[in-house]
């Protein structure tokens, strides 16, 4: 229980940010001038004082602001890098102190002391220097000069809310954004120098836009979100190399609003492309949020395969790329008719034309009977692992020759349990999981499950979750780490978590489906993991079904979703694992993850360990040092 003392604290700073007044912020596209450091600082001064004239308090400046980004190697680099504090932060603190104002901005660090570079954002405010984060998500390009970071995922108290910073590519690992978030951030600061995709091509390796991926930040930890990129060309001389970036700033609400949004930049945009500075508006009553209080339903104690590195071998990856093909089946169930749901089930998988092996079925969550109404209906419904659905499953599978997803209500040992089950083409059950997430409705009869499982197929290792088990990364997170190819998701959303992807299809080399589900879009990008999701459709559920794909952004991979309004069996085809050329793939993300700052992740909700690493400042590393005893 907590003490008198947390309650009351923990009101009143619930009052204060109800009451605060909302504030001005501005993401800023600055494109620096390569080889320039020394006439960048007076640019970046002089658009600052613009940003802060026009009412912005919070002012977000892009990544390698003062010395862009291109560089040969180190060395080519060096005579370009700033100490943090140093030439660029004092700067700053004249505009900052003058107007108020915080900044933060991107600098390549050089650290005098040992003579490491860092890709680094700082955070200056009306009394100076405050802080700088020191970016850990290095791509194969940050590779050739920076070492990874070394600071944890700090947060900074401000008078406008607690502010936390990321880095580009660091929002390929949503643990970053998730670890500030827990840590008490409010606001995160987003710099980058992301490129666009310019062709629909396969070999998606010279094309990573990570800007295209800021909508998860927002969305998975309730955090208001001011990202910016910038909007010029940048030609290396030396190398002959030429990187166009994406512009596309934004500002979201910590609601999970898009508030503002830059204009792309042109695919042939040139090295002159003057600056844009995108303003918003950020309410800090909306710091209070379900997103938020959801954080009290975390499982830390389901999530310790995030404190595990399990790279550069594992044995339990697939080694194999395997084809499949799938079908979402989306339906409006008759509530509580088992009989009536089957046939229809059934009868739409059976009018599918399938030509393919390698087959699997997903269906809705509570696949033949429908959401319950109350817990006596839950009551009512509940079956054993060798009952109806059982049953129903192990049949279609056998019809159709198909692994097959699908989910019921369990009762064992007295208790209810949320359920999925697979079962393979033979019929014969793989593997159950039980909901480790209950949403609101389930609360009054369902027992939450202990486990999240990966499962060995004949098409590749499977994970399953269900629902509301999308609300929380770490959920999906612990299934990539476990070295899932597919993860499976019945579910039964009518819009009560989440929201459709609203990030510029400017950015993207094929054009996303307007109802793609951003949280189901997120768990594919940021897992690594194949993501079939089936949803009811009609009576106020969503539909949306669909296949959420690895490499949504830079290749010809976008994902393929059902309507929101209309009964259907969703076929696609796919092959497991990225195609190796790609940046990213699972093997890539599980090999660059920061296991060593992750641990706070795992601590009890409860511990003290827990309580000192959030209450004190900065990012302590010693705080987990009684666990390793």
């Amino acid at each position: 229980m907590k003490s008198l003392l947390a309650i009351f604290v923990a009101s009143f700073l619930s009052l204060a940010a109800l009451h605060a007044a909302p504030f001005k912020v501005a993401a800023v596209e600055f494109n620096p001038e390569f080889f320039e450091f020394e006439q960048n600082i007076p640019r970046i001064v002089a658009i600052v004082e613009e940003a802060a004239k026009a009412g912005a308090k919070i002012i977000v400046l892009p990544e390698t602001a003062t010395s862009g980004y291109i560089y040969k190697d180190r060395k080519q680099f060096d005579p370009y890098l700033d100490t943090v504090p140093g030439k660029t932060t004092d700067a700053l603190a004249k505009v900052t102190a003058k107007h108020g104002v915080y900044v933060t901005i991107g600098i390549a660090e050089i650290d005098r002391a040992t003579g490491l570079a860092y890709n680094t954002g700082a955070l200056v405010g009306p009394k100076g220097y405050i802080g700088k984060y020191r970016k850990v998500g290095l791509n194969p390009d940050d590779q050739l000069w920076f070492t990874p970071g070394n600071l944890g995922y700090p947060v900074f108290d401000t008078p406008y809310g607690k502010i936390a910073m990321e880095i580009c590519y660091d929002d390929t690992y949503w643990e970053i954004a998730r670890t500030a978030g827990l840590k008490g951030a409010q606001i995160l600061c987003y710099m980058s120098s992301s490129d666009r995709a310019l062709k629909r091509e396969l070999s998606a390796w010279a094309n990573h836009s990570t800007i295209s991926a800021v909508q998860e930040i927002n969305a998975w930890n309730g955090v208001a979100l001011i990202a910016t990129d910038r909007n010029n060309s940048e030609s290396n001389p030396t190398t002959g190399l030429t990187v166009y970036y994406g512009g596309i700033a934004s500002i979201w609400s910590p609601l999970g609003k898009k508030i503002a949004q830059a204009p792309p930049s042109k695919p042939d945009v040139s090295p002159s492309q003057p600056p844009f500075i995108l303003y918003g508006e950020i309410d800090p009553a909306e710091f209070v949020n379900p997103v938020k209080a959801s954080f009290a339903e975390r499982r830390p104690e389901l999530y310790g395969d995030l404190a595990f590195y399990r790279a550069p071998y594992d044995p339990a990856a697939s080694t194999s790329r395997h084809e499949v093909s799938a079908l979402a089946v989306q339906y409006t169930p008759t509530s509580g008719d088992r009989d009536a749901n089957t046939a229809k089930v059934f009868g739409m998988v059976s009018k599918s034309n399938w030509k393919k092996p390698g087959r699997l079925i997903v269906l809705p969550e509570y696949s033949f009977t429908g959401i319950p109404a109350s817990s006596e209906a839950a009551k009512a419904l509940a079956e054993t692992l060798d009952g109806p659905t059982a049953q129903n499953l192990s049949t279609l599978a056998n019809q159709n020759a198909a692994h097959v997803v699908g989910s019921f209500i369990e009762q064992a040992d007295g208790k209810l349990f949320a359920t999925a089950m697979l079962v393979g083409p033979d019929g014969k059950t793989l593997g159950t999981y039980r909901k480790t997430h209950l949403e609101d409705s389930e609360r009054d009869w369902a027992t939450a499950g202990n486990k999240l499982t990966v499962f060995d197929t004949a098409i590749g290792r499977i994970g399953l979750l269900l629902g509301g088990d999308a609300r929380f990364p770490e959920a999906s997170g612990v299934l990539s780490v476990k070295r899932a190819d597919i993860i499976a998701i019945p579910s039964a959303w009518s819009g009560q978590y989440g929201s459709q992807l609203q990030i510029s299809p400017a950015l993207f080399a094929e054009r996303y489906p307007e109802n793609t589900m951003a949280l189901w879009y997120a768990i594919a990008k940021t897992a690594q993991a194949h993501t079939l999701v089936a949803n009811f459709v009609g009576n106020g559920f969503l539909g949306s079904s669909g296949h959420f794909t690895l490499n949504p952004v830079d290749a010809n991979d976008p994902p393929i979703t059902a309507s929101t309004d209309k009964e259907e069996a969703l076929a696609v085809d796919f092959t497991t694992l990225a195609e190796p050329h790609w940046w990213m793939s699972q093997q890539n993300l599980i090999a660059g993850r920061r296991v060593d700052l992750l641990a706070p992740l795992t601590f009890p909700l409860q511990s003290e360990v827990f309580k000192k690493w959030k209450s004190l400042p900065g990012f302590d590393l010693s705080l987990w040092e009684p666990f390793r005893q």
